[in-house]
């Protein structure tokens, strides 16, 4: 495995009983990258999150992190980490002082190298003196950030990490990312909020029921298979029809289309309509993603 790669997932399958969690995956994420990992819930994401982290054992397939293979070197490998599961849920007894000294212990960091990130991330006095399980989701969500950054990680694993956040501090979440990747940290990004990872992420797998369907750079997934039309016709045209296009919206006379592959069809189509006026802007992230979960059969 090259030094550059910080985790190599091959022919990665797991099953529950009859029930596929992931089937034959295959994905590499470089060292100093955001990598985000895309699907709705059920779709795998936390399955292939525990299975990085040894937390459930694969029914086939490997992992290398580091380039260690996961099975057999997984201590070591968290030690090296950082991790934030979905719906974070600390020991509830505790206050939330109690909770982050505790964890700085158990990775033997001093307790005093949290202060910048409590700050930063609002947590006063008040919040940190009270026990876990009465704090708000989105303070223990701060909280969970908190014991998954501030022993500085080389690699940082995070399931759906902005649940529970008010805008501002979604900001300064995304700000504390692009400085970690700055620094030459290595971010595994899982989430379901399109907008976001289309804001800090780079490259972008997306897995759909158990199965990984794309692995590209945004950019590259955007032209590789989707471009947007927005048309604008003059008069009505009835069962408007533009061959592979398929409809996402319709406003009176405007119309959006999704189109896939070769545009040459679709320019061909439009000779013949009354058209006011067209464009191809590029499809947000969201388009695209939403594209590859229609479930047209022929798809």
């Amino acid at each position: 495995m090259p030094p550059s790669t910080i985790i190599s997932v091959e022919d990665l399958t797991k099953f529950y009983g009859k029930t596929v969690g992931v089937r034959n995956i295959d994905f590499a994420v470089n060292r100093g990258e955001i990598f985000g990992f895309l699907g709705p819930n059920g779709a795998g994401k936390t399955t292939t999150i525990r299975l990085l982290l040894d937390l459930l054992r694969p029914t086939s397939g490997s992992i290398s992190i580091f380039g260690e293979r996961v099975l057999g070197n997984s201590l070591e490998i968290r030690r090296r980490c950082g991790y934030l599961p979905g719906n974070f849920a600390a020991y509830g007894h505790m206050t939330g002082a109690g909770f982050l000294r505790f964890v700085a212990d158990l990775r033997g960091v001093p307790r005093e190298g949290e202060a910048g990130l409590i700050d930063r991330f609002q947590l006063s006095g008040d919040d940190l003196s009270q026990k876990v399980k009465y704090l708000s989701h989105g303070t223990k969500q701060k909280l969970g950030i908190v014991q998954a950054f501030f022993h500085q990680p080389e690699l940082l694993i995070l399931d759906e990490p902005t649940i529970g956040l008010d805008p501002l501090m979604q900001e300064e979440f995304y700000d504390l990312l692009r400085e970690t990747q700055a620094d030459g940290r290595t971010i595994f990004f899982s989430s379901h909020n399109l907008p976001e990872v289309e804001k800090v992420c780079h490259r972008v797998a997306i897995i759909r029921e158990g199965d990984l369907v794309a692995l590209e750079t945004l950019e590259g997934l955007k032209k590789k298979r989707y471009r947007k039309l927005k048309l604008t016709l003059r008069s009505p045209v009835e069962d408007l029809g533009l061959g592979e296009a398929q409809l996402v919206k319709q406003q009176g006379l405007n119309y959006e289309f999704l189109v896939k592959g070769d545009i040459n069809s679709v320019l061909k189509s439009l000779i013949d309509l009354p058209v006011e006026d067209f464009t191809f802007p590029e499809p947000d992230l969201e388009e695209v993603f939403m594209a590859y979960y229609r479930s047209e059969k022929n798809d």
